[in-house]
């Protein structure tokens, strides 16, 4: 028996090493062959990625209208030898019919071409395949982060893959794994939040769901990390300004995201449209080359973001001239150009090749990298560079709604609950007791999608899908309860207030209030913003409501930001956060008011309560010492629920040495007669140290599902990695001492004892991941040591 387990589990392992994704660099004797054809033109092409307009009739024709134009095709293929295309037109999504047919246009031409090197579209799959008509529409990316569950997110990962592959697309610009931790900026709501760990993971999880463990399935795309790297923090807060972010800060908090995902198998790079400490990103050679391409041994390429090349002349003005820019750009480390709207970049990289300010060692760099990822992809092999027809009838299945709505239930964050307002009873709601709705976001599908939802804005509801126009929260309830016993008031719009009599009118009789605030759609330098409070005008729509009846307010927030709210606060009985919950967020919120659905997200940002203290969850000590205090509206981690959770008996050794792992563990229980789905979060606090620790930091967290007075005992293991941060000197270290560890109302100190040494980073404990490396060393090891397992079972 003994021997017949050995010999499974040996044969199980074998199919693992040799089942796994063969690594970039294993494609280089077919890449290396295929440089050794090309010209220099031919590979300046292979640099080039230009925008779907220079390949269309008319891009101003309506999307279902949209045709593409043989010559501009042959000219852009043909003559400029492009490698990449990239977008829809301003007019919105295509339908997946229509896509295939693009594609296959695109690819037919490329066919013709002296070597035939197949055209890589890519595309920006945000929250799902948002690019394509009928596609699933899942929350974005912090409303995602606030269900702190990883499997989930790999679910959607692979959804959104499915579905933008069933186009014929084989790239999509996702996840976007910088962190997110200026409140103002007009992308926080791209990012998975301001934890470093929560980010990682997220963003790790959500990448494989795409990328799969096979690049050439009909089932996977290739996943473009963004948006490398500091983006997330303009000083400004506003899109694509200045940075200013230490080695320190930078190696602690930007990195660490990006380096997992590279170290997990991301083939592919997105740069950082803004500067870092006056260096642009598409200039920045130290963080292109020596710390992602080095350091990181990533051996995917990076792709510029929209006309940021030329961007380093017109705007950034580090370049006196276009050459110039694309002299910087590509001997930063910028392998692919979003151009989009020409050919420029073709042109100059060409002359600069010729004069040799770029040399072709570097060409070929960023080409081979290119030609590895295509490689990769499978696009070389048989059809599969072409659209399966076959994919349509396949696009959509009923479990992605499911799967979509659940996404948005757990994501949504029950704020406040006084009096235990919620969930709602539907027998309170009568013809003559209705449900009142009412603001700006309460009828609008765009606010609960936000950007980058069929066009790039995500404004333009004309184009959404008629089936979806239901899906509204009024619509929803409506569904629900029926049009009789609800009562909806178009009261005010996100800035102005409209007639609120018949508004006002009908509260003083409602059962239950509910108002729905936040932000129109945007992204990007569209939604930059002057002041992080919410519009005044709804503002006062509560205060209003308040001053004429004591019906409870439930107060609904379908927002990008954490809208400072601090007016209307004590005015609202309860209060549920939202974020963008995508196009099933409206049934998802009817499911937690109701209480079909017991709310379990927790906040993956600190919501402020005011302009000017805009503090994390992980301040310094600093902060709340010698007068100084942290006052915000909710903490990160807050999230309540209709049933309560105890924790008790935490377990934690006092004593650690060195090597040892680190084995907490604690028991939870449910309290309550309701069914729940809480998250657990662990936090470690380094008492003393070399550089000033912060005052906890999220070290583990676990979502788990407790029927009602149910416990469960939760296990967690660190190592002294997890306690490491990065020196005085730069490097990632932990030092010996005292460490306090805190989940929920629980602590329990503990002392690492042993010699201060650094410790590898994070990546290199993650370089064997099975989806970066085929047959490296690490598996060679395993290999070995299972056929020597099984000769000593079978000899000894």
């Amino acid at each position: 028996m003994n021997s017949f387990i050995f010999i499974w589990i040996f044969i199980i392992n074998i199919h693992i090493i040799l089942t796994a994704p063969p690594s970039l660099t294993s494609f280089d004797d077919r890449v290396n062959e295929l440089l050794a054809k090309m010209t220099d033109e031919e590979k300046a092409g292979q640099m080039t990625q230009i925008t779907i307009n220079l390949i269309l009739k008319d891009p101003s024709k309506p999307w279902n209208e949209i045709e593409v134009d043989p010559e501009k095709l042959r000219i852009a293929i043909q003559d400029y030898k492009i490698g990449s295309i990239l977008n829809a037109a301003e007019t919105g999504a295509y339908g997946v019919s229509q896509w295939q047919d693009i594609i296959t246009k695109v690819q037919d031409e490329a066919k013709k071409s002296r070597l035939s090197i197949p055209i890589l579209y890519g595309i920006d799959s945000i929250h799902g395949a948002n690019y394509i008509q009928n596609s699933v529409l899942f929350p974005q990316a912090t409303g995602l982060a606030a269900t702190f569950n990883t499997t989930l997110a790999r679910e959607l990962g692979k959804i959104s893959a499915h579905q933008t592959r069933a186009a014929g697309i084989t790239w999509s610009f996702h996840p976007q794994v910088d962190i997110g931790r200026q409140k103002l900026w007009s992308r926080l709501w791209e990012t998975f939040g301001e934890d470093v760990k929560l980010v990682k993971d997220m963003g790790r999880a959500y990448m494989e769901g795409m990328q799969g463990d096979d690049l050439t399935s009909r089932e996977t795309v290739a996943a473009c990390l963004k948006h490398y790297v500091g983006y997330g923090l303009p000083l400004s807060g506003r899109d694509r300004t200045p940075a200013w972010i230490d080695d320190r800060h930078m190696l602690e908090y930007f990195l660490p995201p990006f380096e997992e995902s590279v170290r997990a198998g991301a083939v592919s790079v997105m740069i950082n449209s803004g500067e870092v400490n006056g260096i642009p990103g598409h200039a920045n050679y130290h963080l292109l080359t020596e710390i992602l391409k080095e350091t990181y041994q990533f051996h995917g390429f990076t792709v510029s973001d929209w006309e940021d090349i030329i961007r380093l002349h017109t705007r950034d003005q580090t370049a006196d001239t276009p050459k110039e820019a694309v002299r910087q750009s590509v001997m930063a480390g910028v392998d692919m150009s979003m151009v989009p709207f020409d050919y420029s970049f073709y042109n100059l990289t060409v002359e600069c090749v010729k004069d040799g300010s770029i040399p072709k060692t570097r060409l070929d760099d960023a080409v081979r990298r290119i030609l590895r990822v295509k490689y990769a992809l499978g696009l070389f092999d048989g059809n599969n560079a072409w659209p399966d027809s076959s994919a349509v009838g396949t696009f959509n299945k009923p479990e992605y709604d499911a799967t979509n709505r659940q996404a948005a239930r757990q994501g949504i964050t029950l704020l406040k609950n006084d009096n235990n307002l919620l969930p709602m009873s539907i027998d309170r709601i009568t013809e003559t007791n209705k449900l009142v709705i009412t603001g700006p976001t309460a009828n609008t599908l765009t606010s609960l999608n936000g950007g980058w939802t069929y066009t790039w804005q995500g404004t333009d509801e004309a184009i959404f899908p008629r089936n979806l126009t239901n899906n509204t929260i009024f619509g929803s309830f409506r569904a629900r309860v029926g049009e009789s016993k609800i009562g909806y008031y178009n009261a005010s719009t996100f800035n102005t207030l409209l007639n609120t009599d018949a508004l006002l009118n009908a509260v003083q009789q409602a059962s239950y209030i509910l108002v729905c605030l936040g932000e129109q759609a945007y992204t990007e330098t569209p939604g930059n913003i002057n002041d992080l409070t919410l519009d005044e005008a709804q503002l006062q729509l509560v205060e209003l409501i308040k001053s004429r009846t004591s019906v409870p307010i439930i107060t609904v927030l379908a927002e990008g930001r954490p809208r400072i709210i601090r007016r209307i606060v004590d005015l609202s009985s309860a209060i549920v956060m939202m974020y963008l919950p995508g196009m099933e967020g409206g049934r998802a919120l009817v499911d937690v008011l109701f209480g079909d659905y017991n709310p379990s997200g927790r906040l993956p940002i600190t919501y402020p309560k005011y302009n000017h203290h805009l503090s994390t969850y992980d301040y310094k000590w600093t902060e709340v010492k010698i007068g100084n205090a942290i006052d915000v509206e909710y903490e990160f981690g807050h999230g309540l629920s209709y049933t309560t959770f105890s924790y008790s008996d935490l377990s934690v050794p006092s004593r650690i040495n060195w090597d040892d792992q680190i084995v907490i563990t604690l028991n939870v229980r449910n309290n309550g007669s309701r069914q729940g789905d809480h998250s657990v979060l662990l936090y470690v606090s380094d008492i003393y140290r070399t550089i000033t620790p912060p005052n906890k930091e999220l070290k583990g967290y676990e979502k788990l599902s407790f029927a009602p007075s149910e416990q469960k005992s939760v296990r967690f293991t660190l190592s002294r990695h997890d306690l490491s941060f990065i020196g005085i000197d730069l490097t990632r270290q932990t030092e010996a001492g005292l460490f306090e560890v805190k989940v929920g109302n629980l602590a329990a100190n503990f002392t690492l004892v042993g010699g201060n040494q650094p410790v590898t980073s994070t990546s290199s404990q993650s370089a064997g991941s099975a989806s970066t490396n085929h047959l490296n060393y690490q598996q060679y090891f395993i290999l070995f040591m299972n056929i020597l397992l099984v000769l000593a079972t079978i000899f000894i």
